[in-house]
């Protein structure tokens, strides 16, 4: 039995009639499609079009216009009658608003039953055996029909409320406005990790790309108590198994993978500790290689809805963004593909709030053979594919091992990779003249000549990646820092001068 009220549908159409002014506060959400009876449809499209044009609304010219469209003799009404019965002179302006809203409810709930009926006839009649893709295709069908019910869509003046948000912070203050992860400078930079955003780091292959984004979600997750799903394209469940355990443990990933672990009476107590830490934390793997991006965010959407619950916080991660089980076809560019996979991986993302971290290839730009560290390419320009990357991603960073010069010039304390930023939307509390450019010396071979030159660089996170775990050393600033307290001024003055030393 169809859902409807025709009490409802006579409130909003009398109430529009008597405030009229009342279709700019609801038209953003309200529409003629709402309305299940027809002839409701047919009053409401033709008072809409009065009141945009600023004619006058009255019942006898609306039923008059209505009339002239031959709605009297095709519905066997008397139009003039009925629109007189739409007579609510105590109806207020508040009233109205709260009608609309209860039309539209009504109306979402006729199209959910409408949505079922639909599935359910989809579902029998398809004739695959592949349940994943059964399971797709049904969130996309569901999804298209309710992602659109919104009550909020009109522009806001940013400041209306903007006031009474910042006292309201001030009274109750926190130290991170994202998930906090267990790398403070990072924290202190870039304020942790923010519901509803996208942080895609950059590598080349075989750079610990994936033991950092597992480290960075874990620990996010412990810190702050929170399970993590972790969609992997490479590697199975239980590889990531024995590289968790090594990371946790600091027993080497040959000693867990034979069992000879069991041979040491070291190493057995490092690794039954770990048995009973690990039992704390809420991690999921899932093997994603030849799953859609439809299908991904199907499996993220029920996973959420089992396993975390509505308005309650997460971390996602998806190692990493490649074509996986999409096709390219003869108008559809690999990169126009990436970039759609992005675009819904950042819906699921908002949709779900929390935030997503993912990876994607460098191009060989950001690649060297040689000790020589100007050889690389430490920017934009390094990232394979796709500028929706970059268009949709909070934060963008390239991690990759340091070269040999590089840890010669920083320092082995200074660790062995580093986490260049590029894109950097939301700061830390520490964040003020750490995020320019800072002005560091090079020594340079020209000509067979060593020359101490100059430029301008990004600032970079240190991090130390030792058996699969990773360790934050610092950003550059501290290098500089390190170098100021460790210079002999009678050595020479030259590397004083040219370096900014920050703040």
């Amino acid at each position: 039995m169809p859902i409807f009220s025709n009490q409802v549908e006579v409130h909003v159409l009398g109430g529009l009639l008597k405030h009229p002014d009342v279709l700019a506060e609801v038209d953003s959400f309200l529409s003629a499609e709402d309305f299940y009876n027809n002839v409701h449809q047919t009053i409401y499209c033709v008072l809409r079009e009065s009141i945009l044009n600023g004619e006058k609304v009255d019942k006898v010219l609306i039923a008059n216009k209505i009339a002239n469209l031959g709605i009297s003799s095709k519905d066997d009404i008397d139009i003039f009658d009925y629109t007189n019965t739409l007579n609510y002179t105590s109806i207020t302006r508040e009233a109205v608003v709260e009608s609309c809203k209860e039309l539209l409810k009504t109306r979402v709930r006729r199209d959910l039953c409408e949505t079922a009926d639909k599935i359910k006839e989809h579902v029998s009649k398809t004739s695959s055996g592949n349940i994943d893709e059964i399971i797709a295709s049904t969130d996309s069908i569901y999804g298209e029909k309710v992602s659109s019910y919104r009550f909020d869509d009109d522009p806001q003046n940013v400041f209306d409320d903007l006031e009474e948000n910042i006292e309201e912070r001030g009274e109750n203050p926190v130290d991170d406005t994202g998930l906090s992860t267990t790398y403070d400078e990072f924290n202190r930079l870039y304020g942790g990790l923010r519901n509803g955003n996208i942080y895609a780091i950059v590598s080349r292959p075989a750079q610990g790309k994936t033991t950092f984004i597992n480290d960075l979600c874990v620990g996010a997750a412990a810190r702050n108590n929170v399970p993590v799903l972790v969609l992997d394209t490479e590697m199975t469940t239980e590889e990531i198994q024995f590289r968790m355990a090594a990371s946790r443990t600091g027993v080497p990933l040959w000693f867990l993978e034979t069992g000879n672990w069991r041979k040491n009476s070291e190493m057995c107590e490092k690794v039954r500790t770990y048995f009973q830490e690990f039992k704390r934390q809420q991690y999921f793997h899932y093997h994603v290689r030849n799953k859609t991006v439809d299908e991904v965010c199907a499996l993220i959407r029920r996973w959420h809805m089992k396993h975390v619950g509505r308005d309650n916080k997460c971390v996602i991660a998806y190692d990493y963004v490649k074509l996986t089980g999409e096709r390219v076809g003869n108008n559809w560019a690999e990169h126009q593909a990436i970039g759609e996979k992005i675009d819904k991986l950042k819906r699921v993302a908002e949709e779900i709030q929390a935030p997503l971290i993912t990876a994607m290839q460098m191009n060989r730009s950001g690649e060297t053979h040689n000790r020589n560290s100007s050889n690389l390419v430490d920017d934009s320009s390094a990232i394979s594919l796709s500028d929706r990357l970059q268009w949709f991603a909070t934060f963008v960073a390239i991690f990759r091992r340091k070269t040999l010069d590089e840890i010669a010039m920083d320092g082995e304390r200074f660790g062995t990779h580093k986490l260049i930023p590029l894109k950097t939307r939301f700061q830390g509390k520490d964040a003020a003249g750490h995020q320019d450019l800072v002005r560091r010396s090079f020594t340079e071979n020209i000509n067979g000549n060593e020359t101490v030159s100059e430029r301008f660089v990004n600032n970079f996170l240190n991090f130390r990646v030792e058996n699969f775990k990773v360790t934050e050393e610092g950003s550059l600033h501290d290098i500089i820092r390190h170098e100021e307290q460790n210079f002999d001024i009678g050595d020479s003055g030259a590397l004083n001068e040219n370096f900014d030393w920050g703040s």
